[in-house]
């Protein structure tokens, strides 16, 4: 079973995807001795002046009198509950070269965005590690970056994770992003600041960028008033959250990482986000930004699985697929209760991924075919995956474990047509299929099946055995003209036949005759109805009339070895001894594992010299003496 297949990766949200538009400003002031030209340290000092943005998200042009009035906050009431954020940093190739020591630099930097948020929010970033991005580039748009960074780590385990890239050759209008964060995501890279910034300019500036990247995360939006960390434009005399942006943050506190991953955490997550988001009115917070949370928010209601930053079901994470890879190698290795544990937890929080539902289905068919539990689990995945083959066959595994065959037989239909519908499929599962049909007594449908898949053992195994009923049953191949059923009334003729045998052989000849009866009408040319007459005149002591049932069933079928049988019986009992011997050599010849024909035969050939040949020829077939 093929369940690897490429990591989904969500899209950025419409909201942030806007550019900024240049500004011309002039030049505020040069370092002496700067290795950096005069336009960059420029560009940098009109950053922190607010008069360029980060391109986070597009501005929406101010008209008069049209700014929010937003209350910015350094404190909550209640206090907040203190909460550690778990923070993972990566840092590239050239963000590193910057300086020896750049690990101490990012803890200084989390310990004052820290004192920033701890008061209003309760936060606390802590670095739960640094490590080195093995990658270089500092020019050109940061969503490919962070892209980059989230195939690199999904960050289950943490709560944010922060790639570092080096600040930029030149800062322009074209080039103006500093920090790029996926809107309810869980990643955001940020570039460095040019060494030439004043030292406390700088570190404020560090910590405007990661707080306002951090904000996004939680589903912050863009506040237009130019006074928080929320602006869509960097400013020095930027200070905190307005009161609703802090309120938006505290659901997400509130609910995460739990909402992640669990449905009713995100459904609750996603009401108070909502009613934050819906009380953000006025130009301030007007845009692509708030539509997209409005929309997203609802999307989470009425949904009945965990949705990811872009609205649409989780796809695996890196760790996840890894945790995949591991329930599969416990299957092959024969531990199939240990796989079927390990992967639950997968099963339940990835209800959309074909893979993990396919094979949970085939675990728990495999593992507790009788309960009601695992038919109900299967068919969700059916109607989730109505095109996957695979699902429909452990579906029919079910059913003939409890003995429904026609039902099974539906669901192999169902799974063949699945099959023929797809442009390429492996031969093994054409195999696989004709197996089931076979153990459904669906014989012609499983020898069309098994001739799909030629050169397959499993093939070729499929094909004897269909053949074997066929003699045991005396059924004719669907090419034959007269007594041939319809492939869909096989499975209901083979199972009267065992059943009515089953009678026979418990002595219940009444209850055996009715069946035969009503067979008759059904199947009037049938030569397995035959057959069963003929054991039951057998049984009834009627031994003309049942030569007669046989022997029409050796004129459709001449390899029908149970009408040998009871020919070479009826035979036997009437001192005919050639033909008794003719019909017995056909069983053994046709069935050599029918012992009760040997036995027979011994009687037949006893005094004579080929009774020493039988018994070696029975030695050799069964590796012990002939009783």
């Amino acid at each position: 079973m093929a369940v690897e297949a490429p990591f989904v990766r969500p899209t950025a949200s419409p909201a942030r995807l806007g550019p900024v538009p240049p500004a011309t400003l002039q030049v505020l002031s040069v370092i002496p001795g700067s290795p950096r030209t005069t336009g960059w340290f420029g560009a940098v000092l009109l950053l922190l002046a607010g008069f360029l943005g980060p391109g986070c998200a597009s501005p929406v042009p101010q008209r008069d009198g049209s700014r929010a009035r937003t209350t910015l906050s350094a404190v909550s009431s209640p206090a907040p509950t203190p909460r550690q954020l778990r923070v993972r940093v990566y840092a590239d190739v050239d963000h590193r070269a910057r300086g020896l020591h750049w690990e101490r630099s990012v803890t200084a930097w989390l310990q004052r965005a820290s004192e920033a948020v701890r008061g209003p929010l309760g936060v606390t970033f802590q670095l739960e590690s640094a490590r080195a991005w093995d990658r270089r580039g500092s020019d050109g748009p940061l969503e490919p970056v962070l892209g980059a960074l989230e195939s690199l780590d999904a960050g289950e385990d943490v709560d944010l994770v922060v790639g570092l890239v080096a600040a930029p050759a030149s800062f322009s209008g074209a080039q103006h992003e500093l920090g790029f964060a996926r809107v309810l995501g869980r990643h955001c890279v940020l570039r460095g600041m040019g060494g030439e910034l004043p030292v406390e300019a700088r570190q404020r500036l560090e910590v405007a960028v990661l707080l306002h990247e951090w904000a996004h995360t939680l589903g912050a939006l863009h506040v237009r008033d130019g006074r928080g960390w929320m602006s869509p434009k960097y400013d020095a005399d930027q200070t905190g959250f307005d009161a609703r942006t802090l309120a938006l943050l505290g659901a997400g506190l509130r609910h995460l990482p739990g909402a992640r991953v669990e449905l009713e955490a995100q459904k609750e997550w996603a009401r108070q986000l909502r009613g934050a988001v819906e009380a953000m009115t006025g130009p301030a917070w007007a845009g692509a930004e708030r539509d997209f949370l409005l929309e997203w928010t609802e999307r989470v209601r009425t949904s009945g699985v965990v949705l990811g930053p872009e609205g649409t079901p989780r796809s695996l994470t890196p760790l996840e697929r890894q945790r995949l890879a591991e329930v599969i190698a416990l299957e092959k290795a024969g531990r199939p209760e240990v796989a079927a544990e390990a992967l639950e937890p997968l099963a339940v929080r990835h209800p959309q991924d074909e893979r993990v539902q396919l094979l949970a289905c085939y675990l728990a068919v495999h593992l507790t075919p009788g309960l009601d539990a695992t038919r109900e689990r299967c068919e969700r995945a059916i109607a989730r995956f109505p095109d996957e083959p695979s699902l429909r066959m452990n579906v029919a595994l079910l059913h003939l474990h409890a003995g429904r065959f026609d039902e099974a037989r539906d669901s192999l239909v169902a799974a063949r047509r699945n099959l023929e519908a797809r442009a390429e499929v492996e031969p093994a599962q054409w195999a696989d299929l004709a197996g089931l049909f076979l153990r459904a007594h669906c014989v012609t449908w499983a020898e069309e099946t098994a001739a799909r898949a030629p050169g397959l053992s499993a093939s070729a195994a499929v094909l004897e055995q269909a053949a074997r009923l066929r003699r045991q049953v005396a059924l004719p191949v669907r090419s034959e003209p007269g007594g041939s059923p319809p492939p869909d009334l096989e499975p209901a003729l083979v199972r009267a036949v065992s059943d009515v045998e089953a009678l026979l052989h418990a002595g219940s000849s009444g209850r055996a005759r009715e069946r035969i009866a009503a067979l008759a009408l059904a199947f009037p040319a049938s030569p397995s109805v035959a057959l069963l007459q003929c054991e039951l005149h057998l049984l009834q002591g009627r031994l003309g009339s049942a030569r007669t049932a046989c022997e029409r069933v050796l004129a459709f079928r001449e390899d029908a070895v149970q009408a040998h049988l009871l020919l070479g019986v009826l035979a036997t009992n009437t001192r005919a001894h050639a033909r008794a011997r003719k019909h017995l050599e056909r069983v053994i010849a046709l069935e050599p594992s029918r012992t009760e024909a040997w036995h027979l035969l011994a009687r037949e050939y006893r005094g004579t010299r080929q009774l020493r040949l039988l018994q070696a020829r029975y030695r050799e077939q069964f590796a012990r003496d002939l009783p």
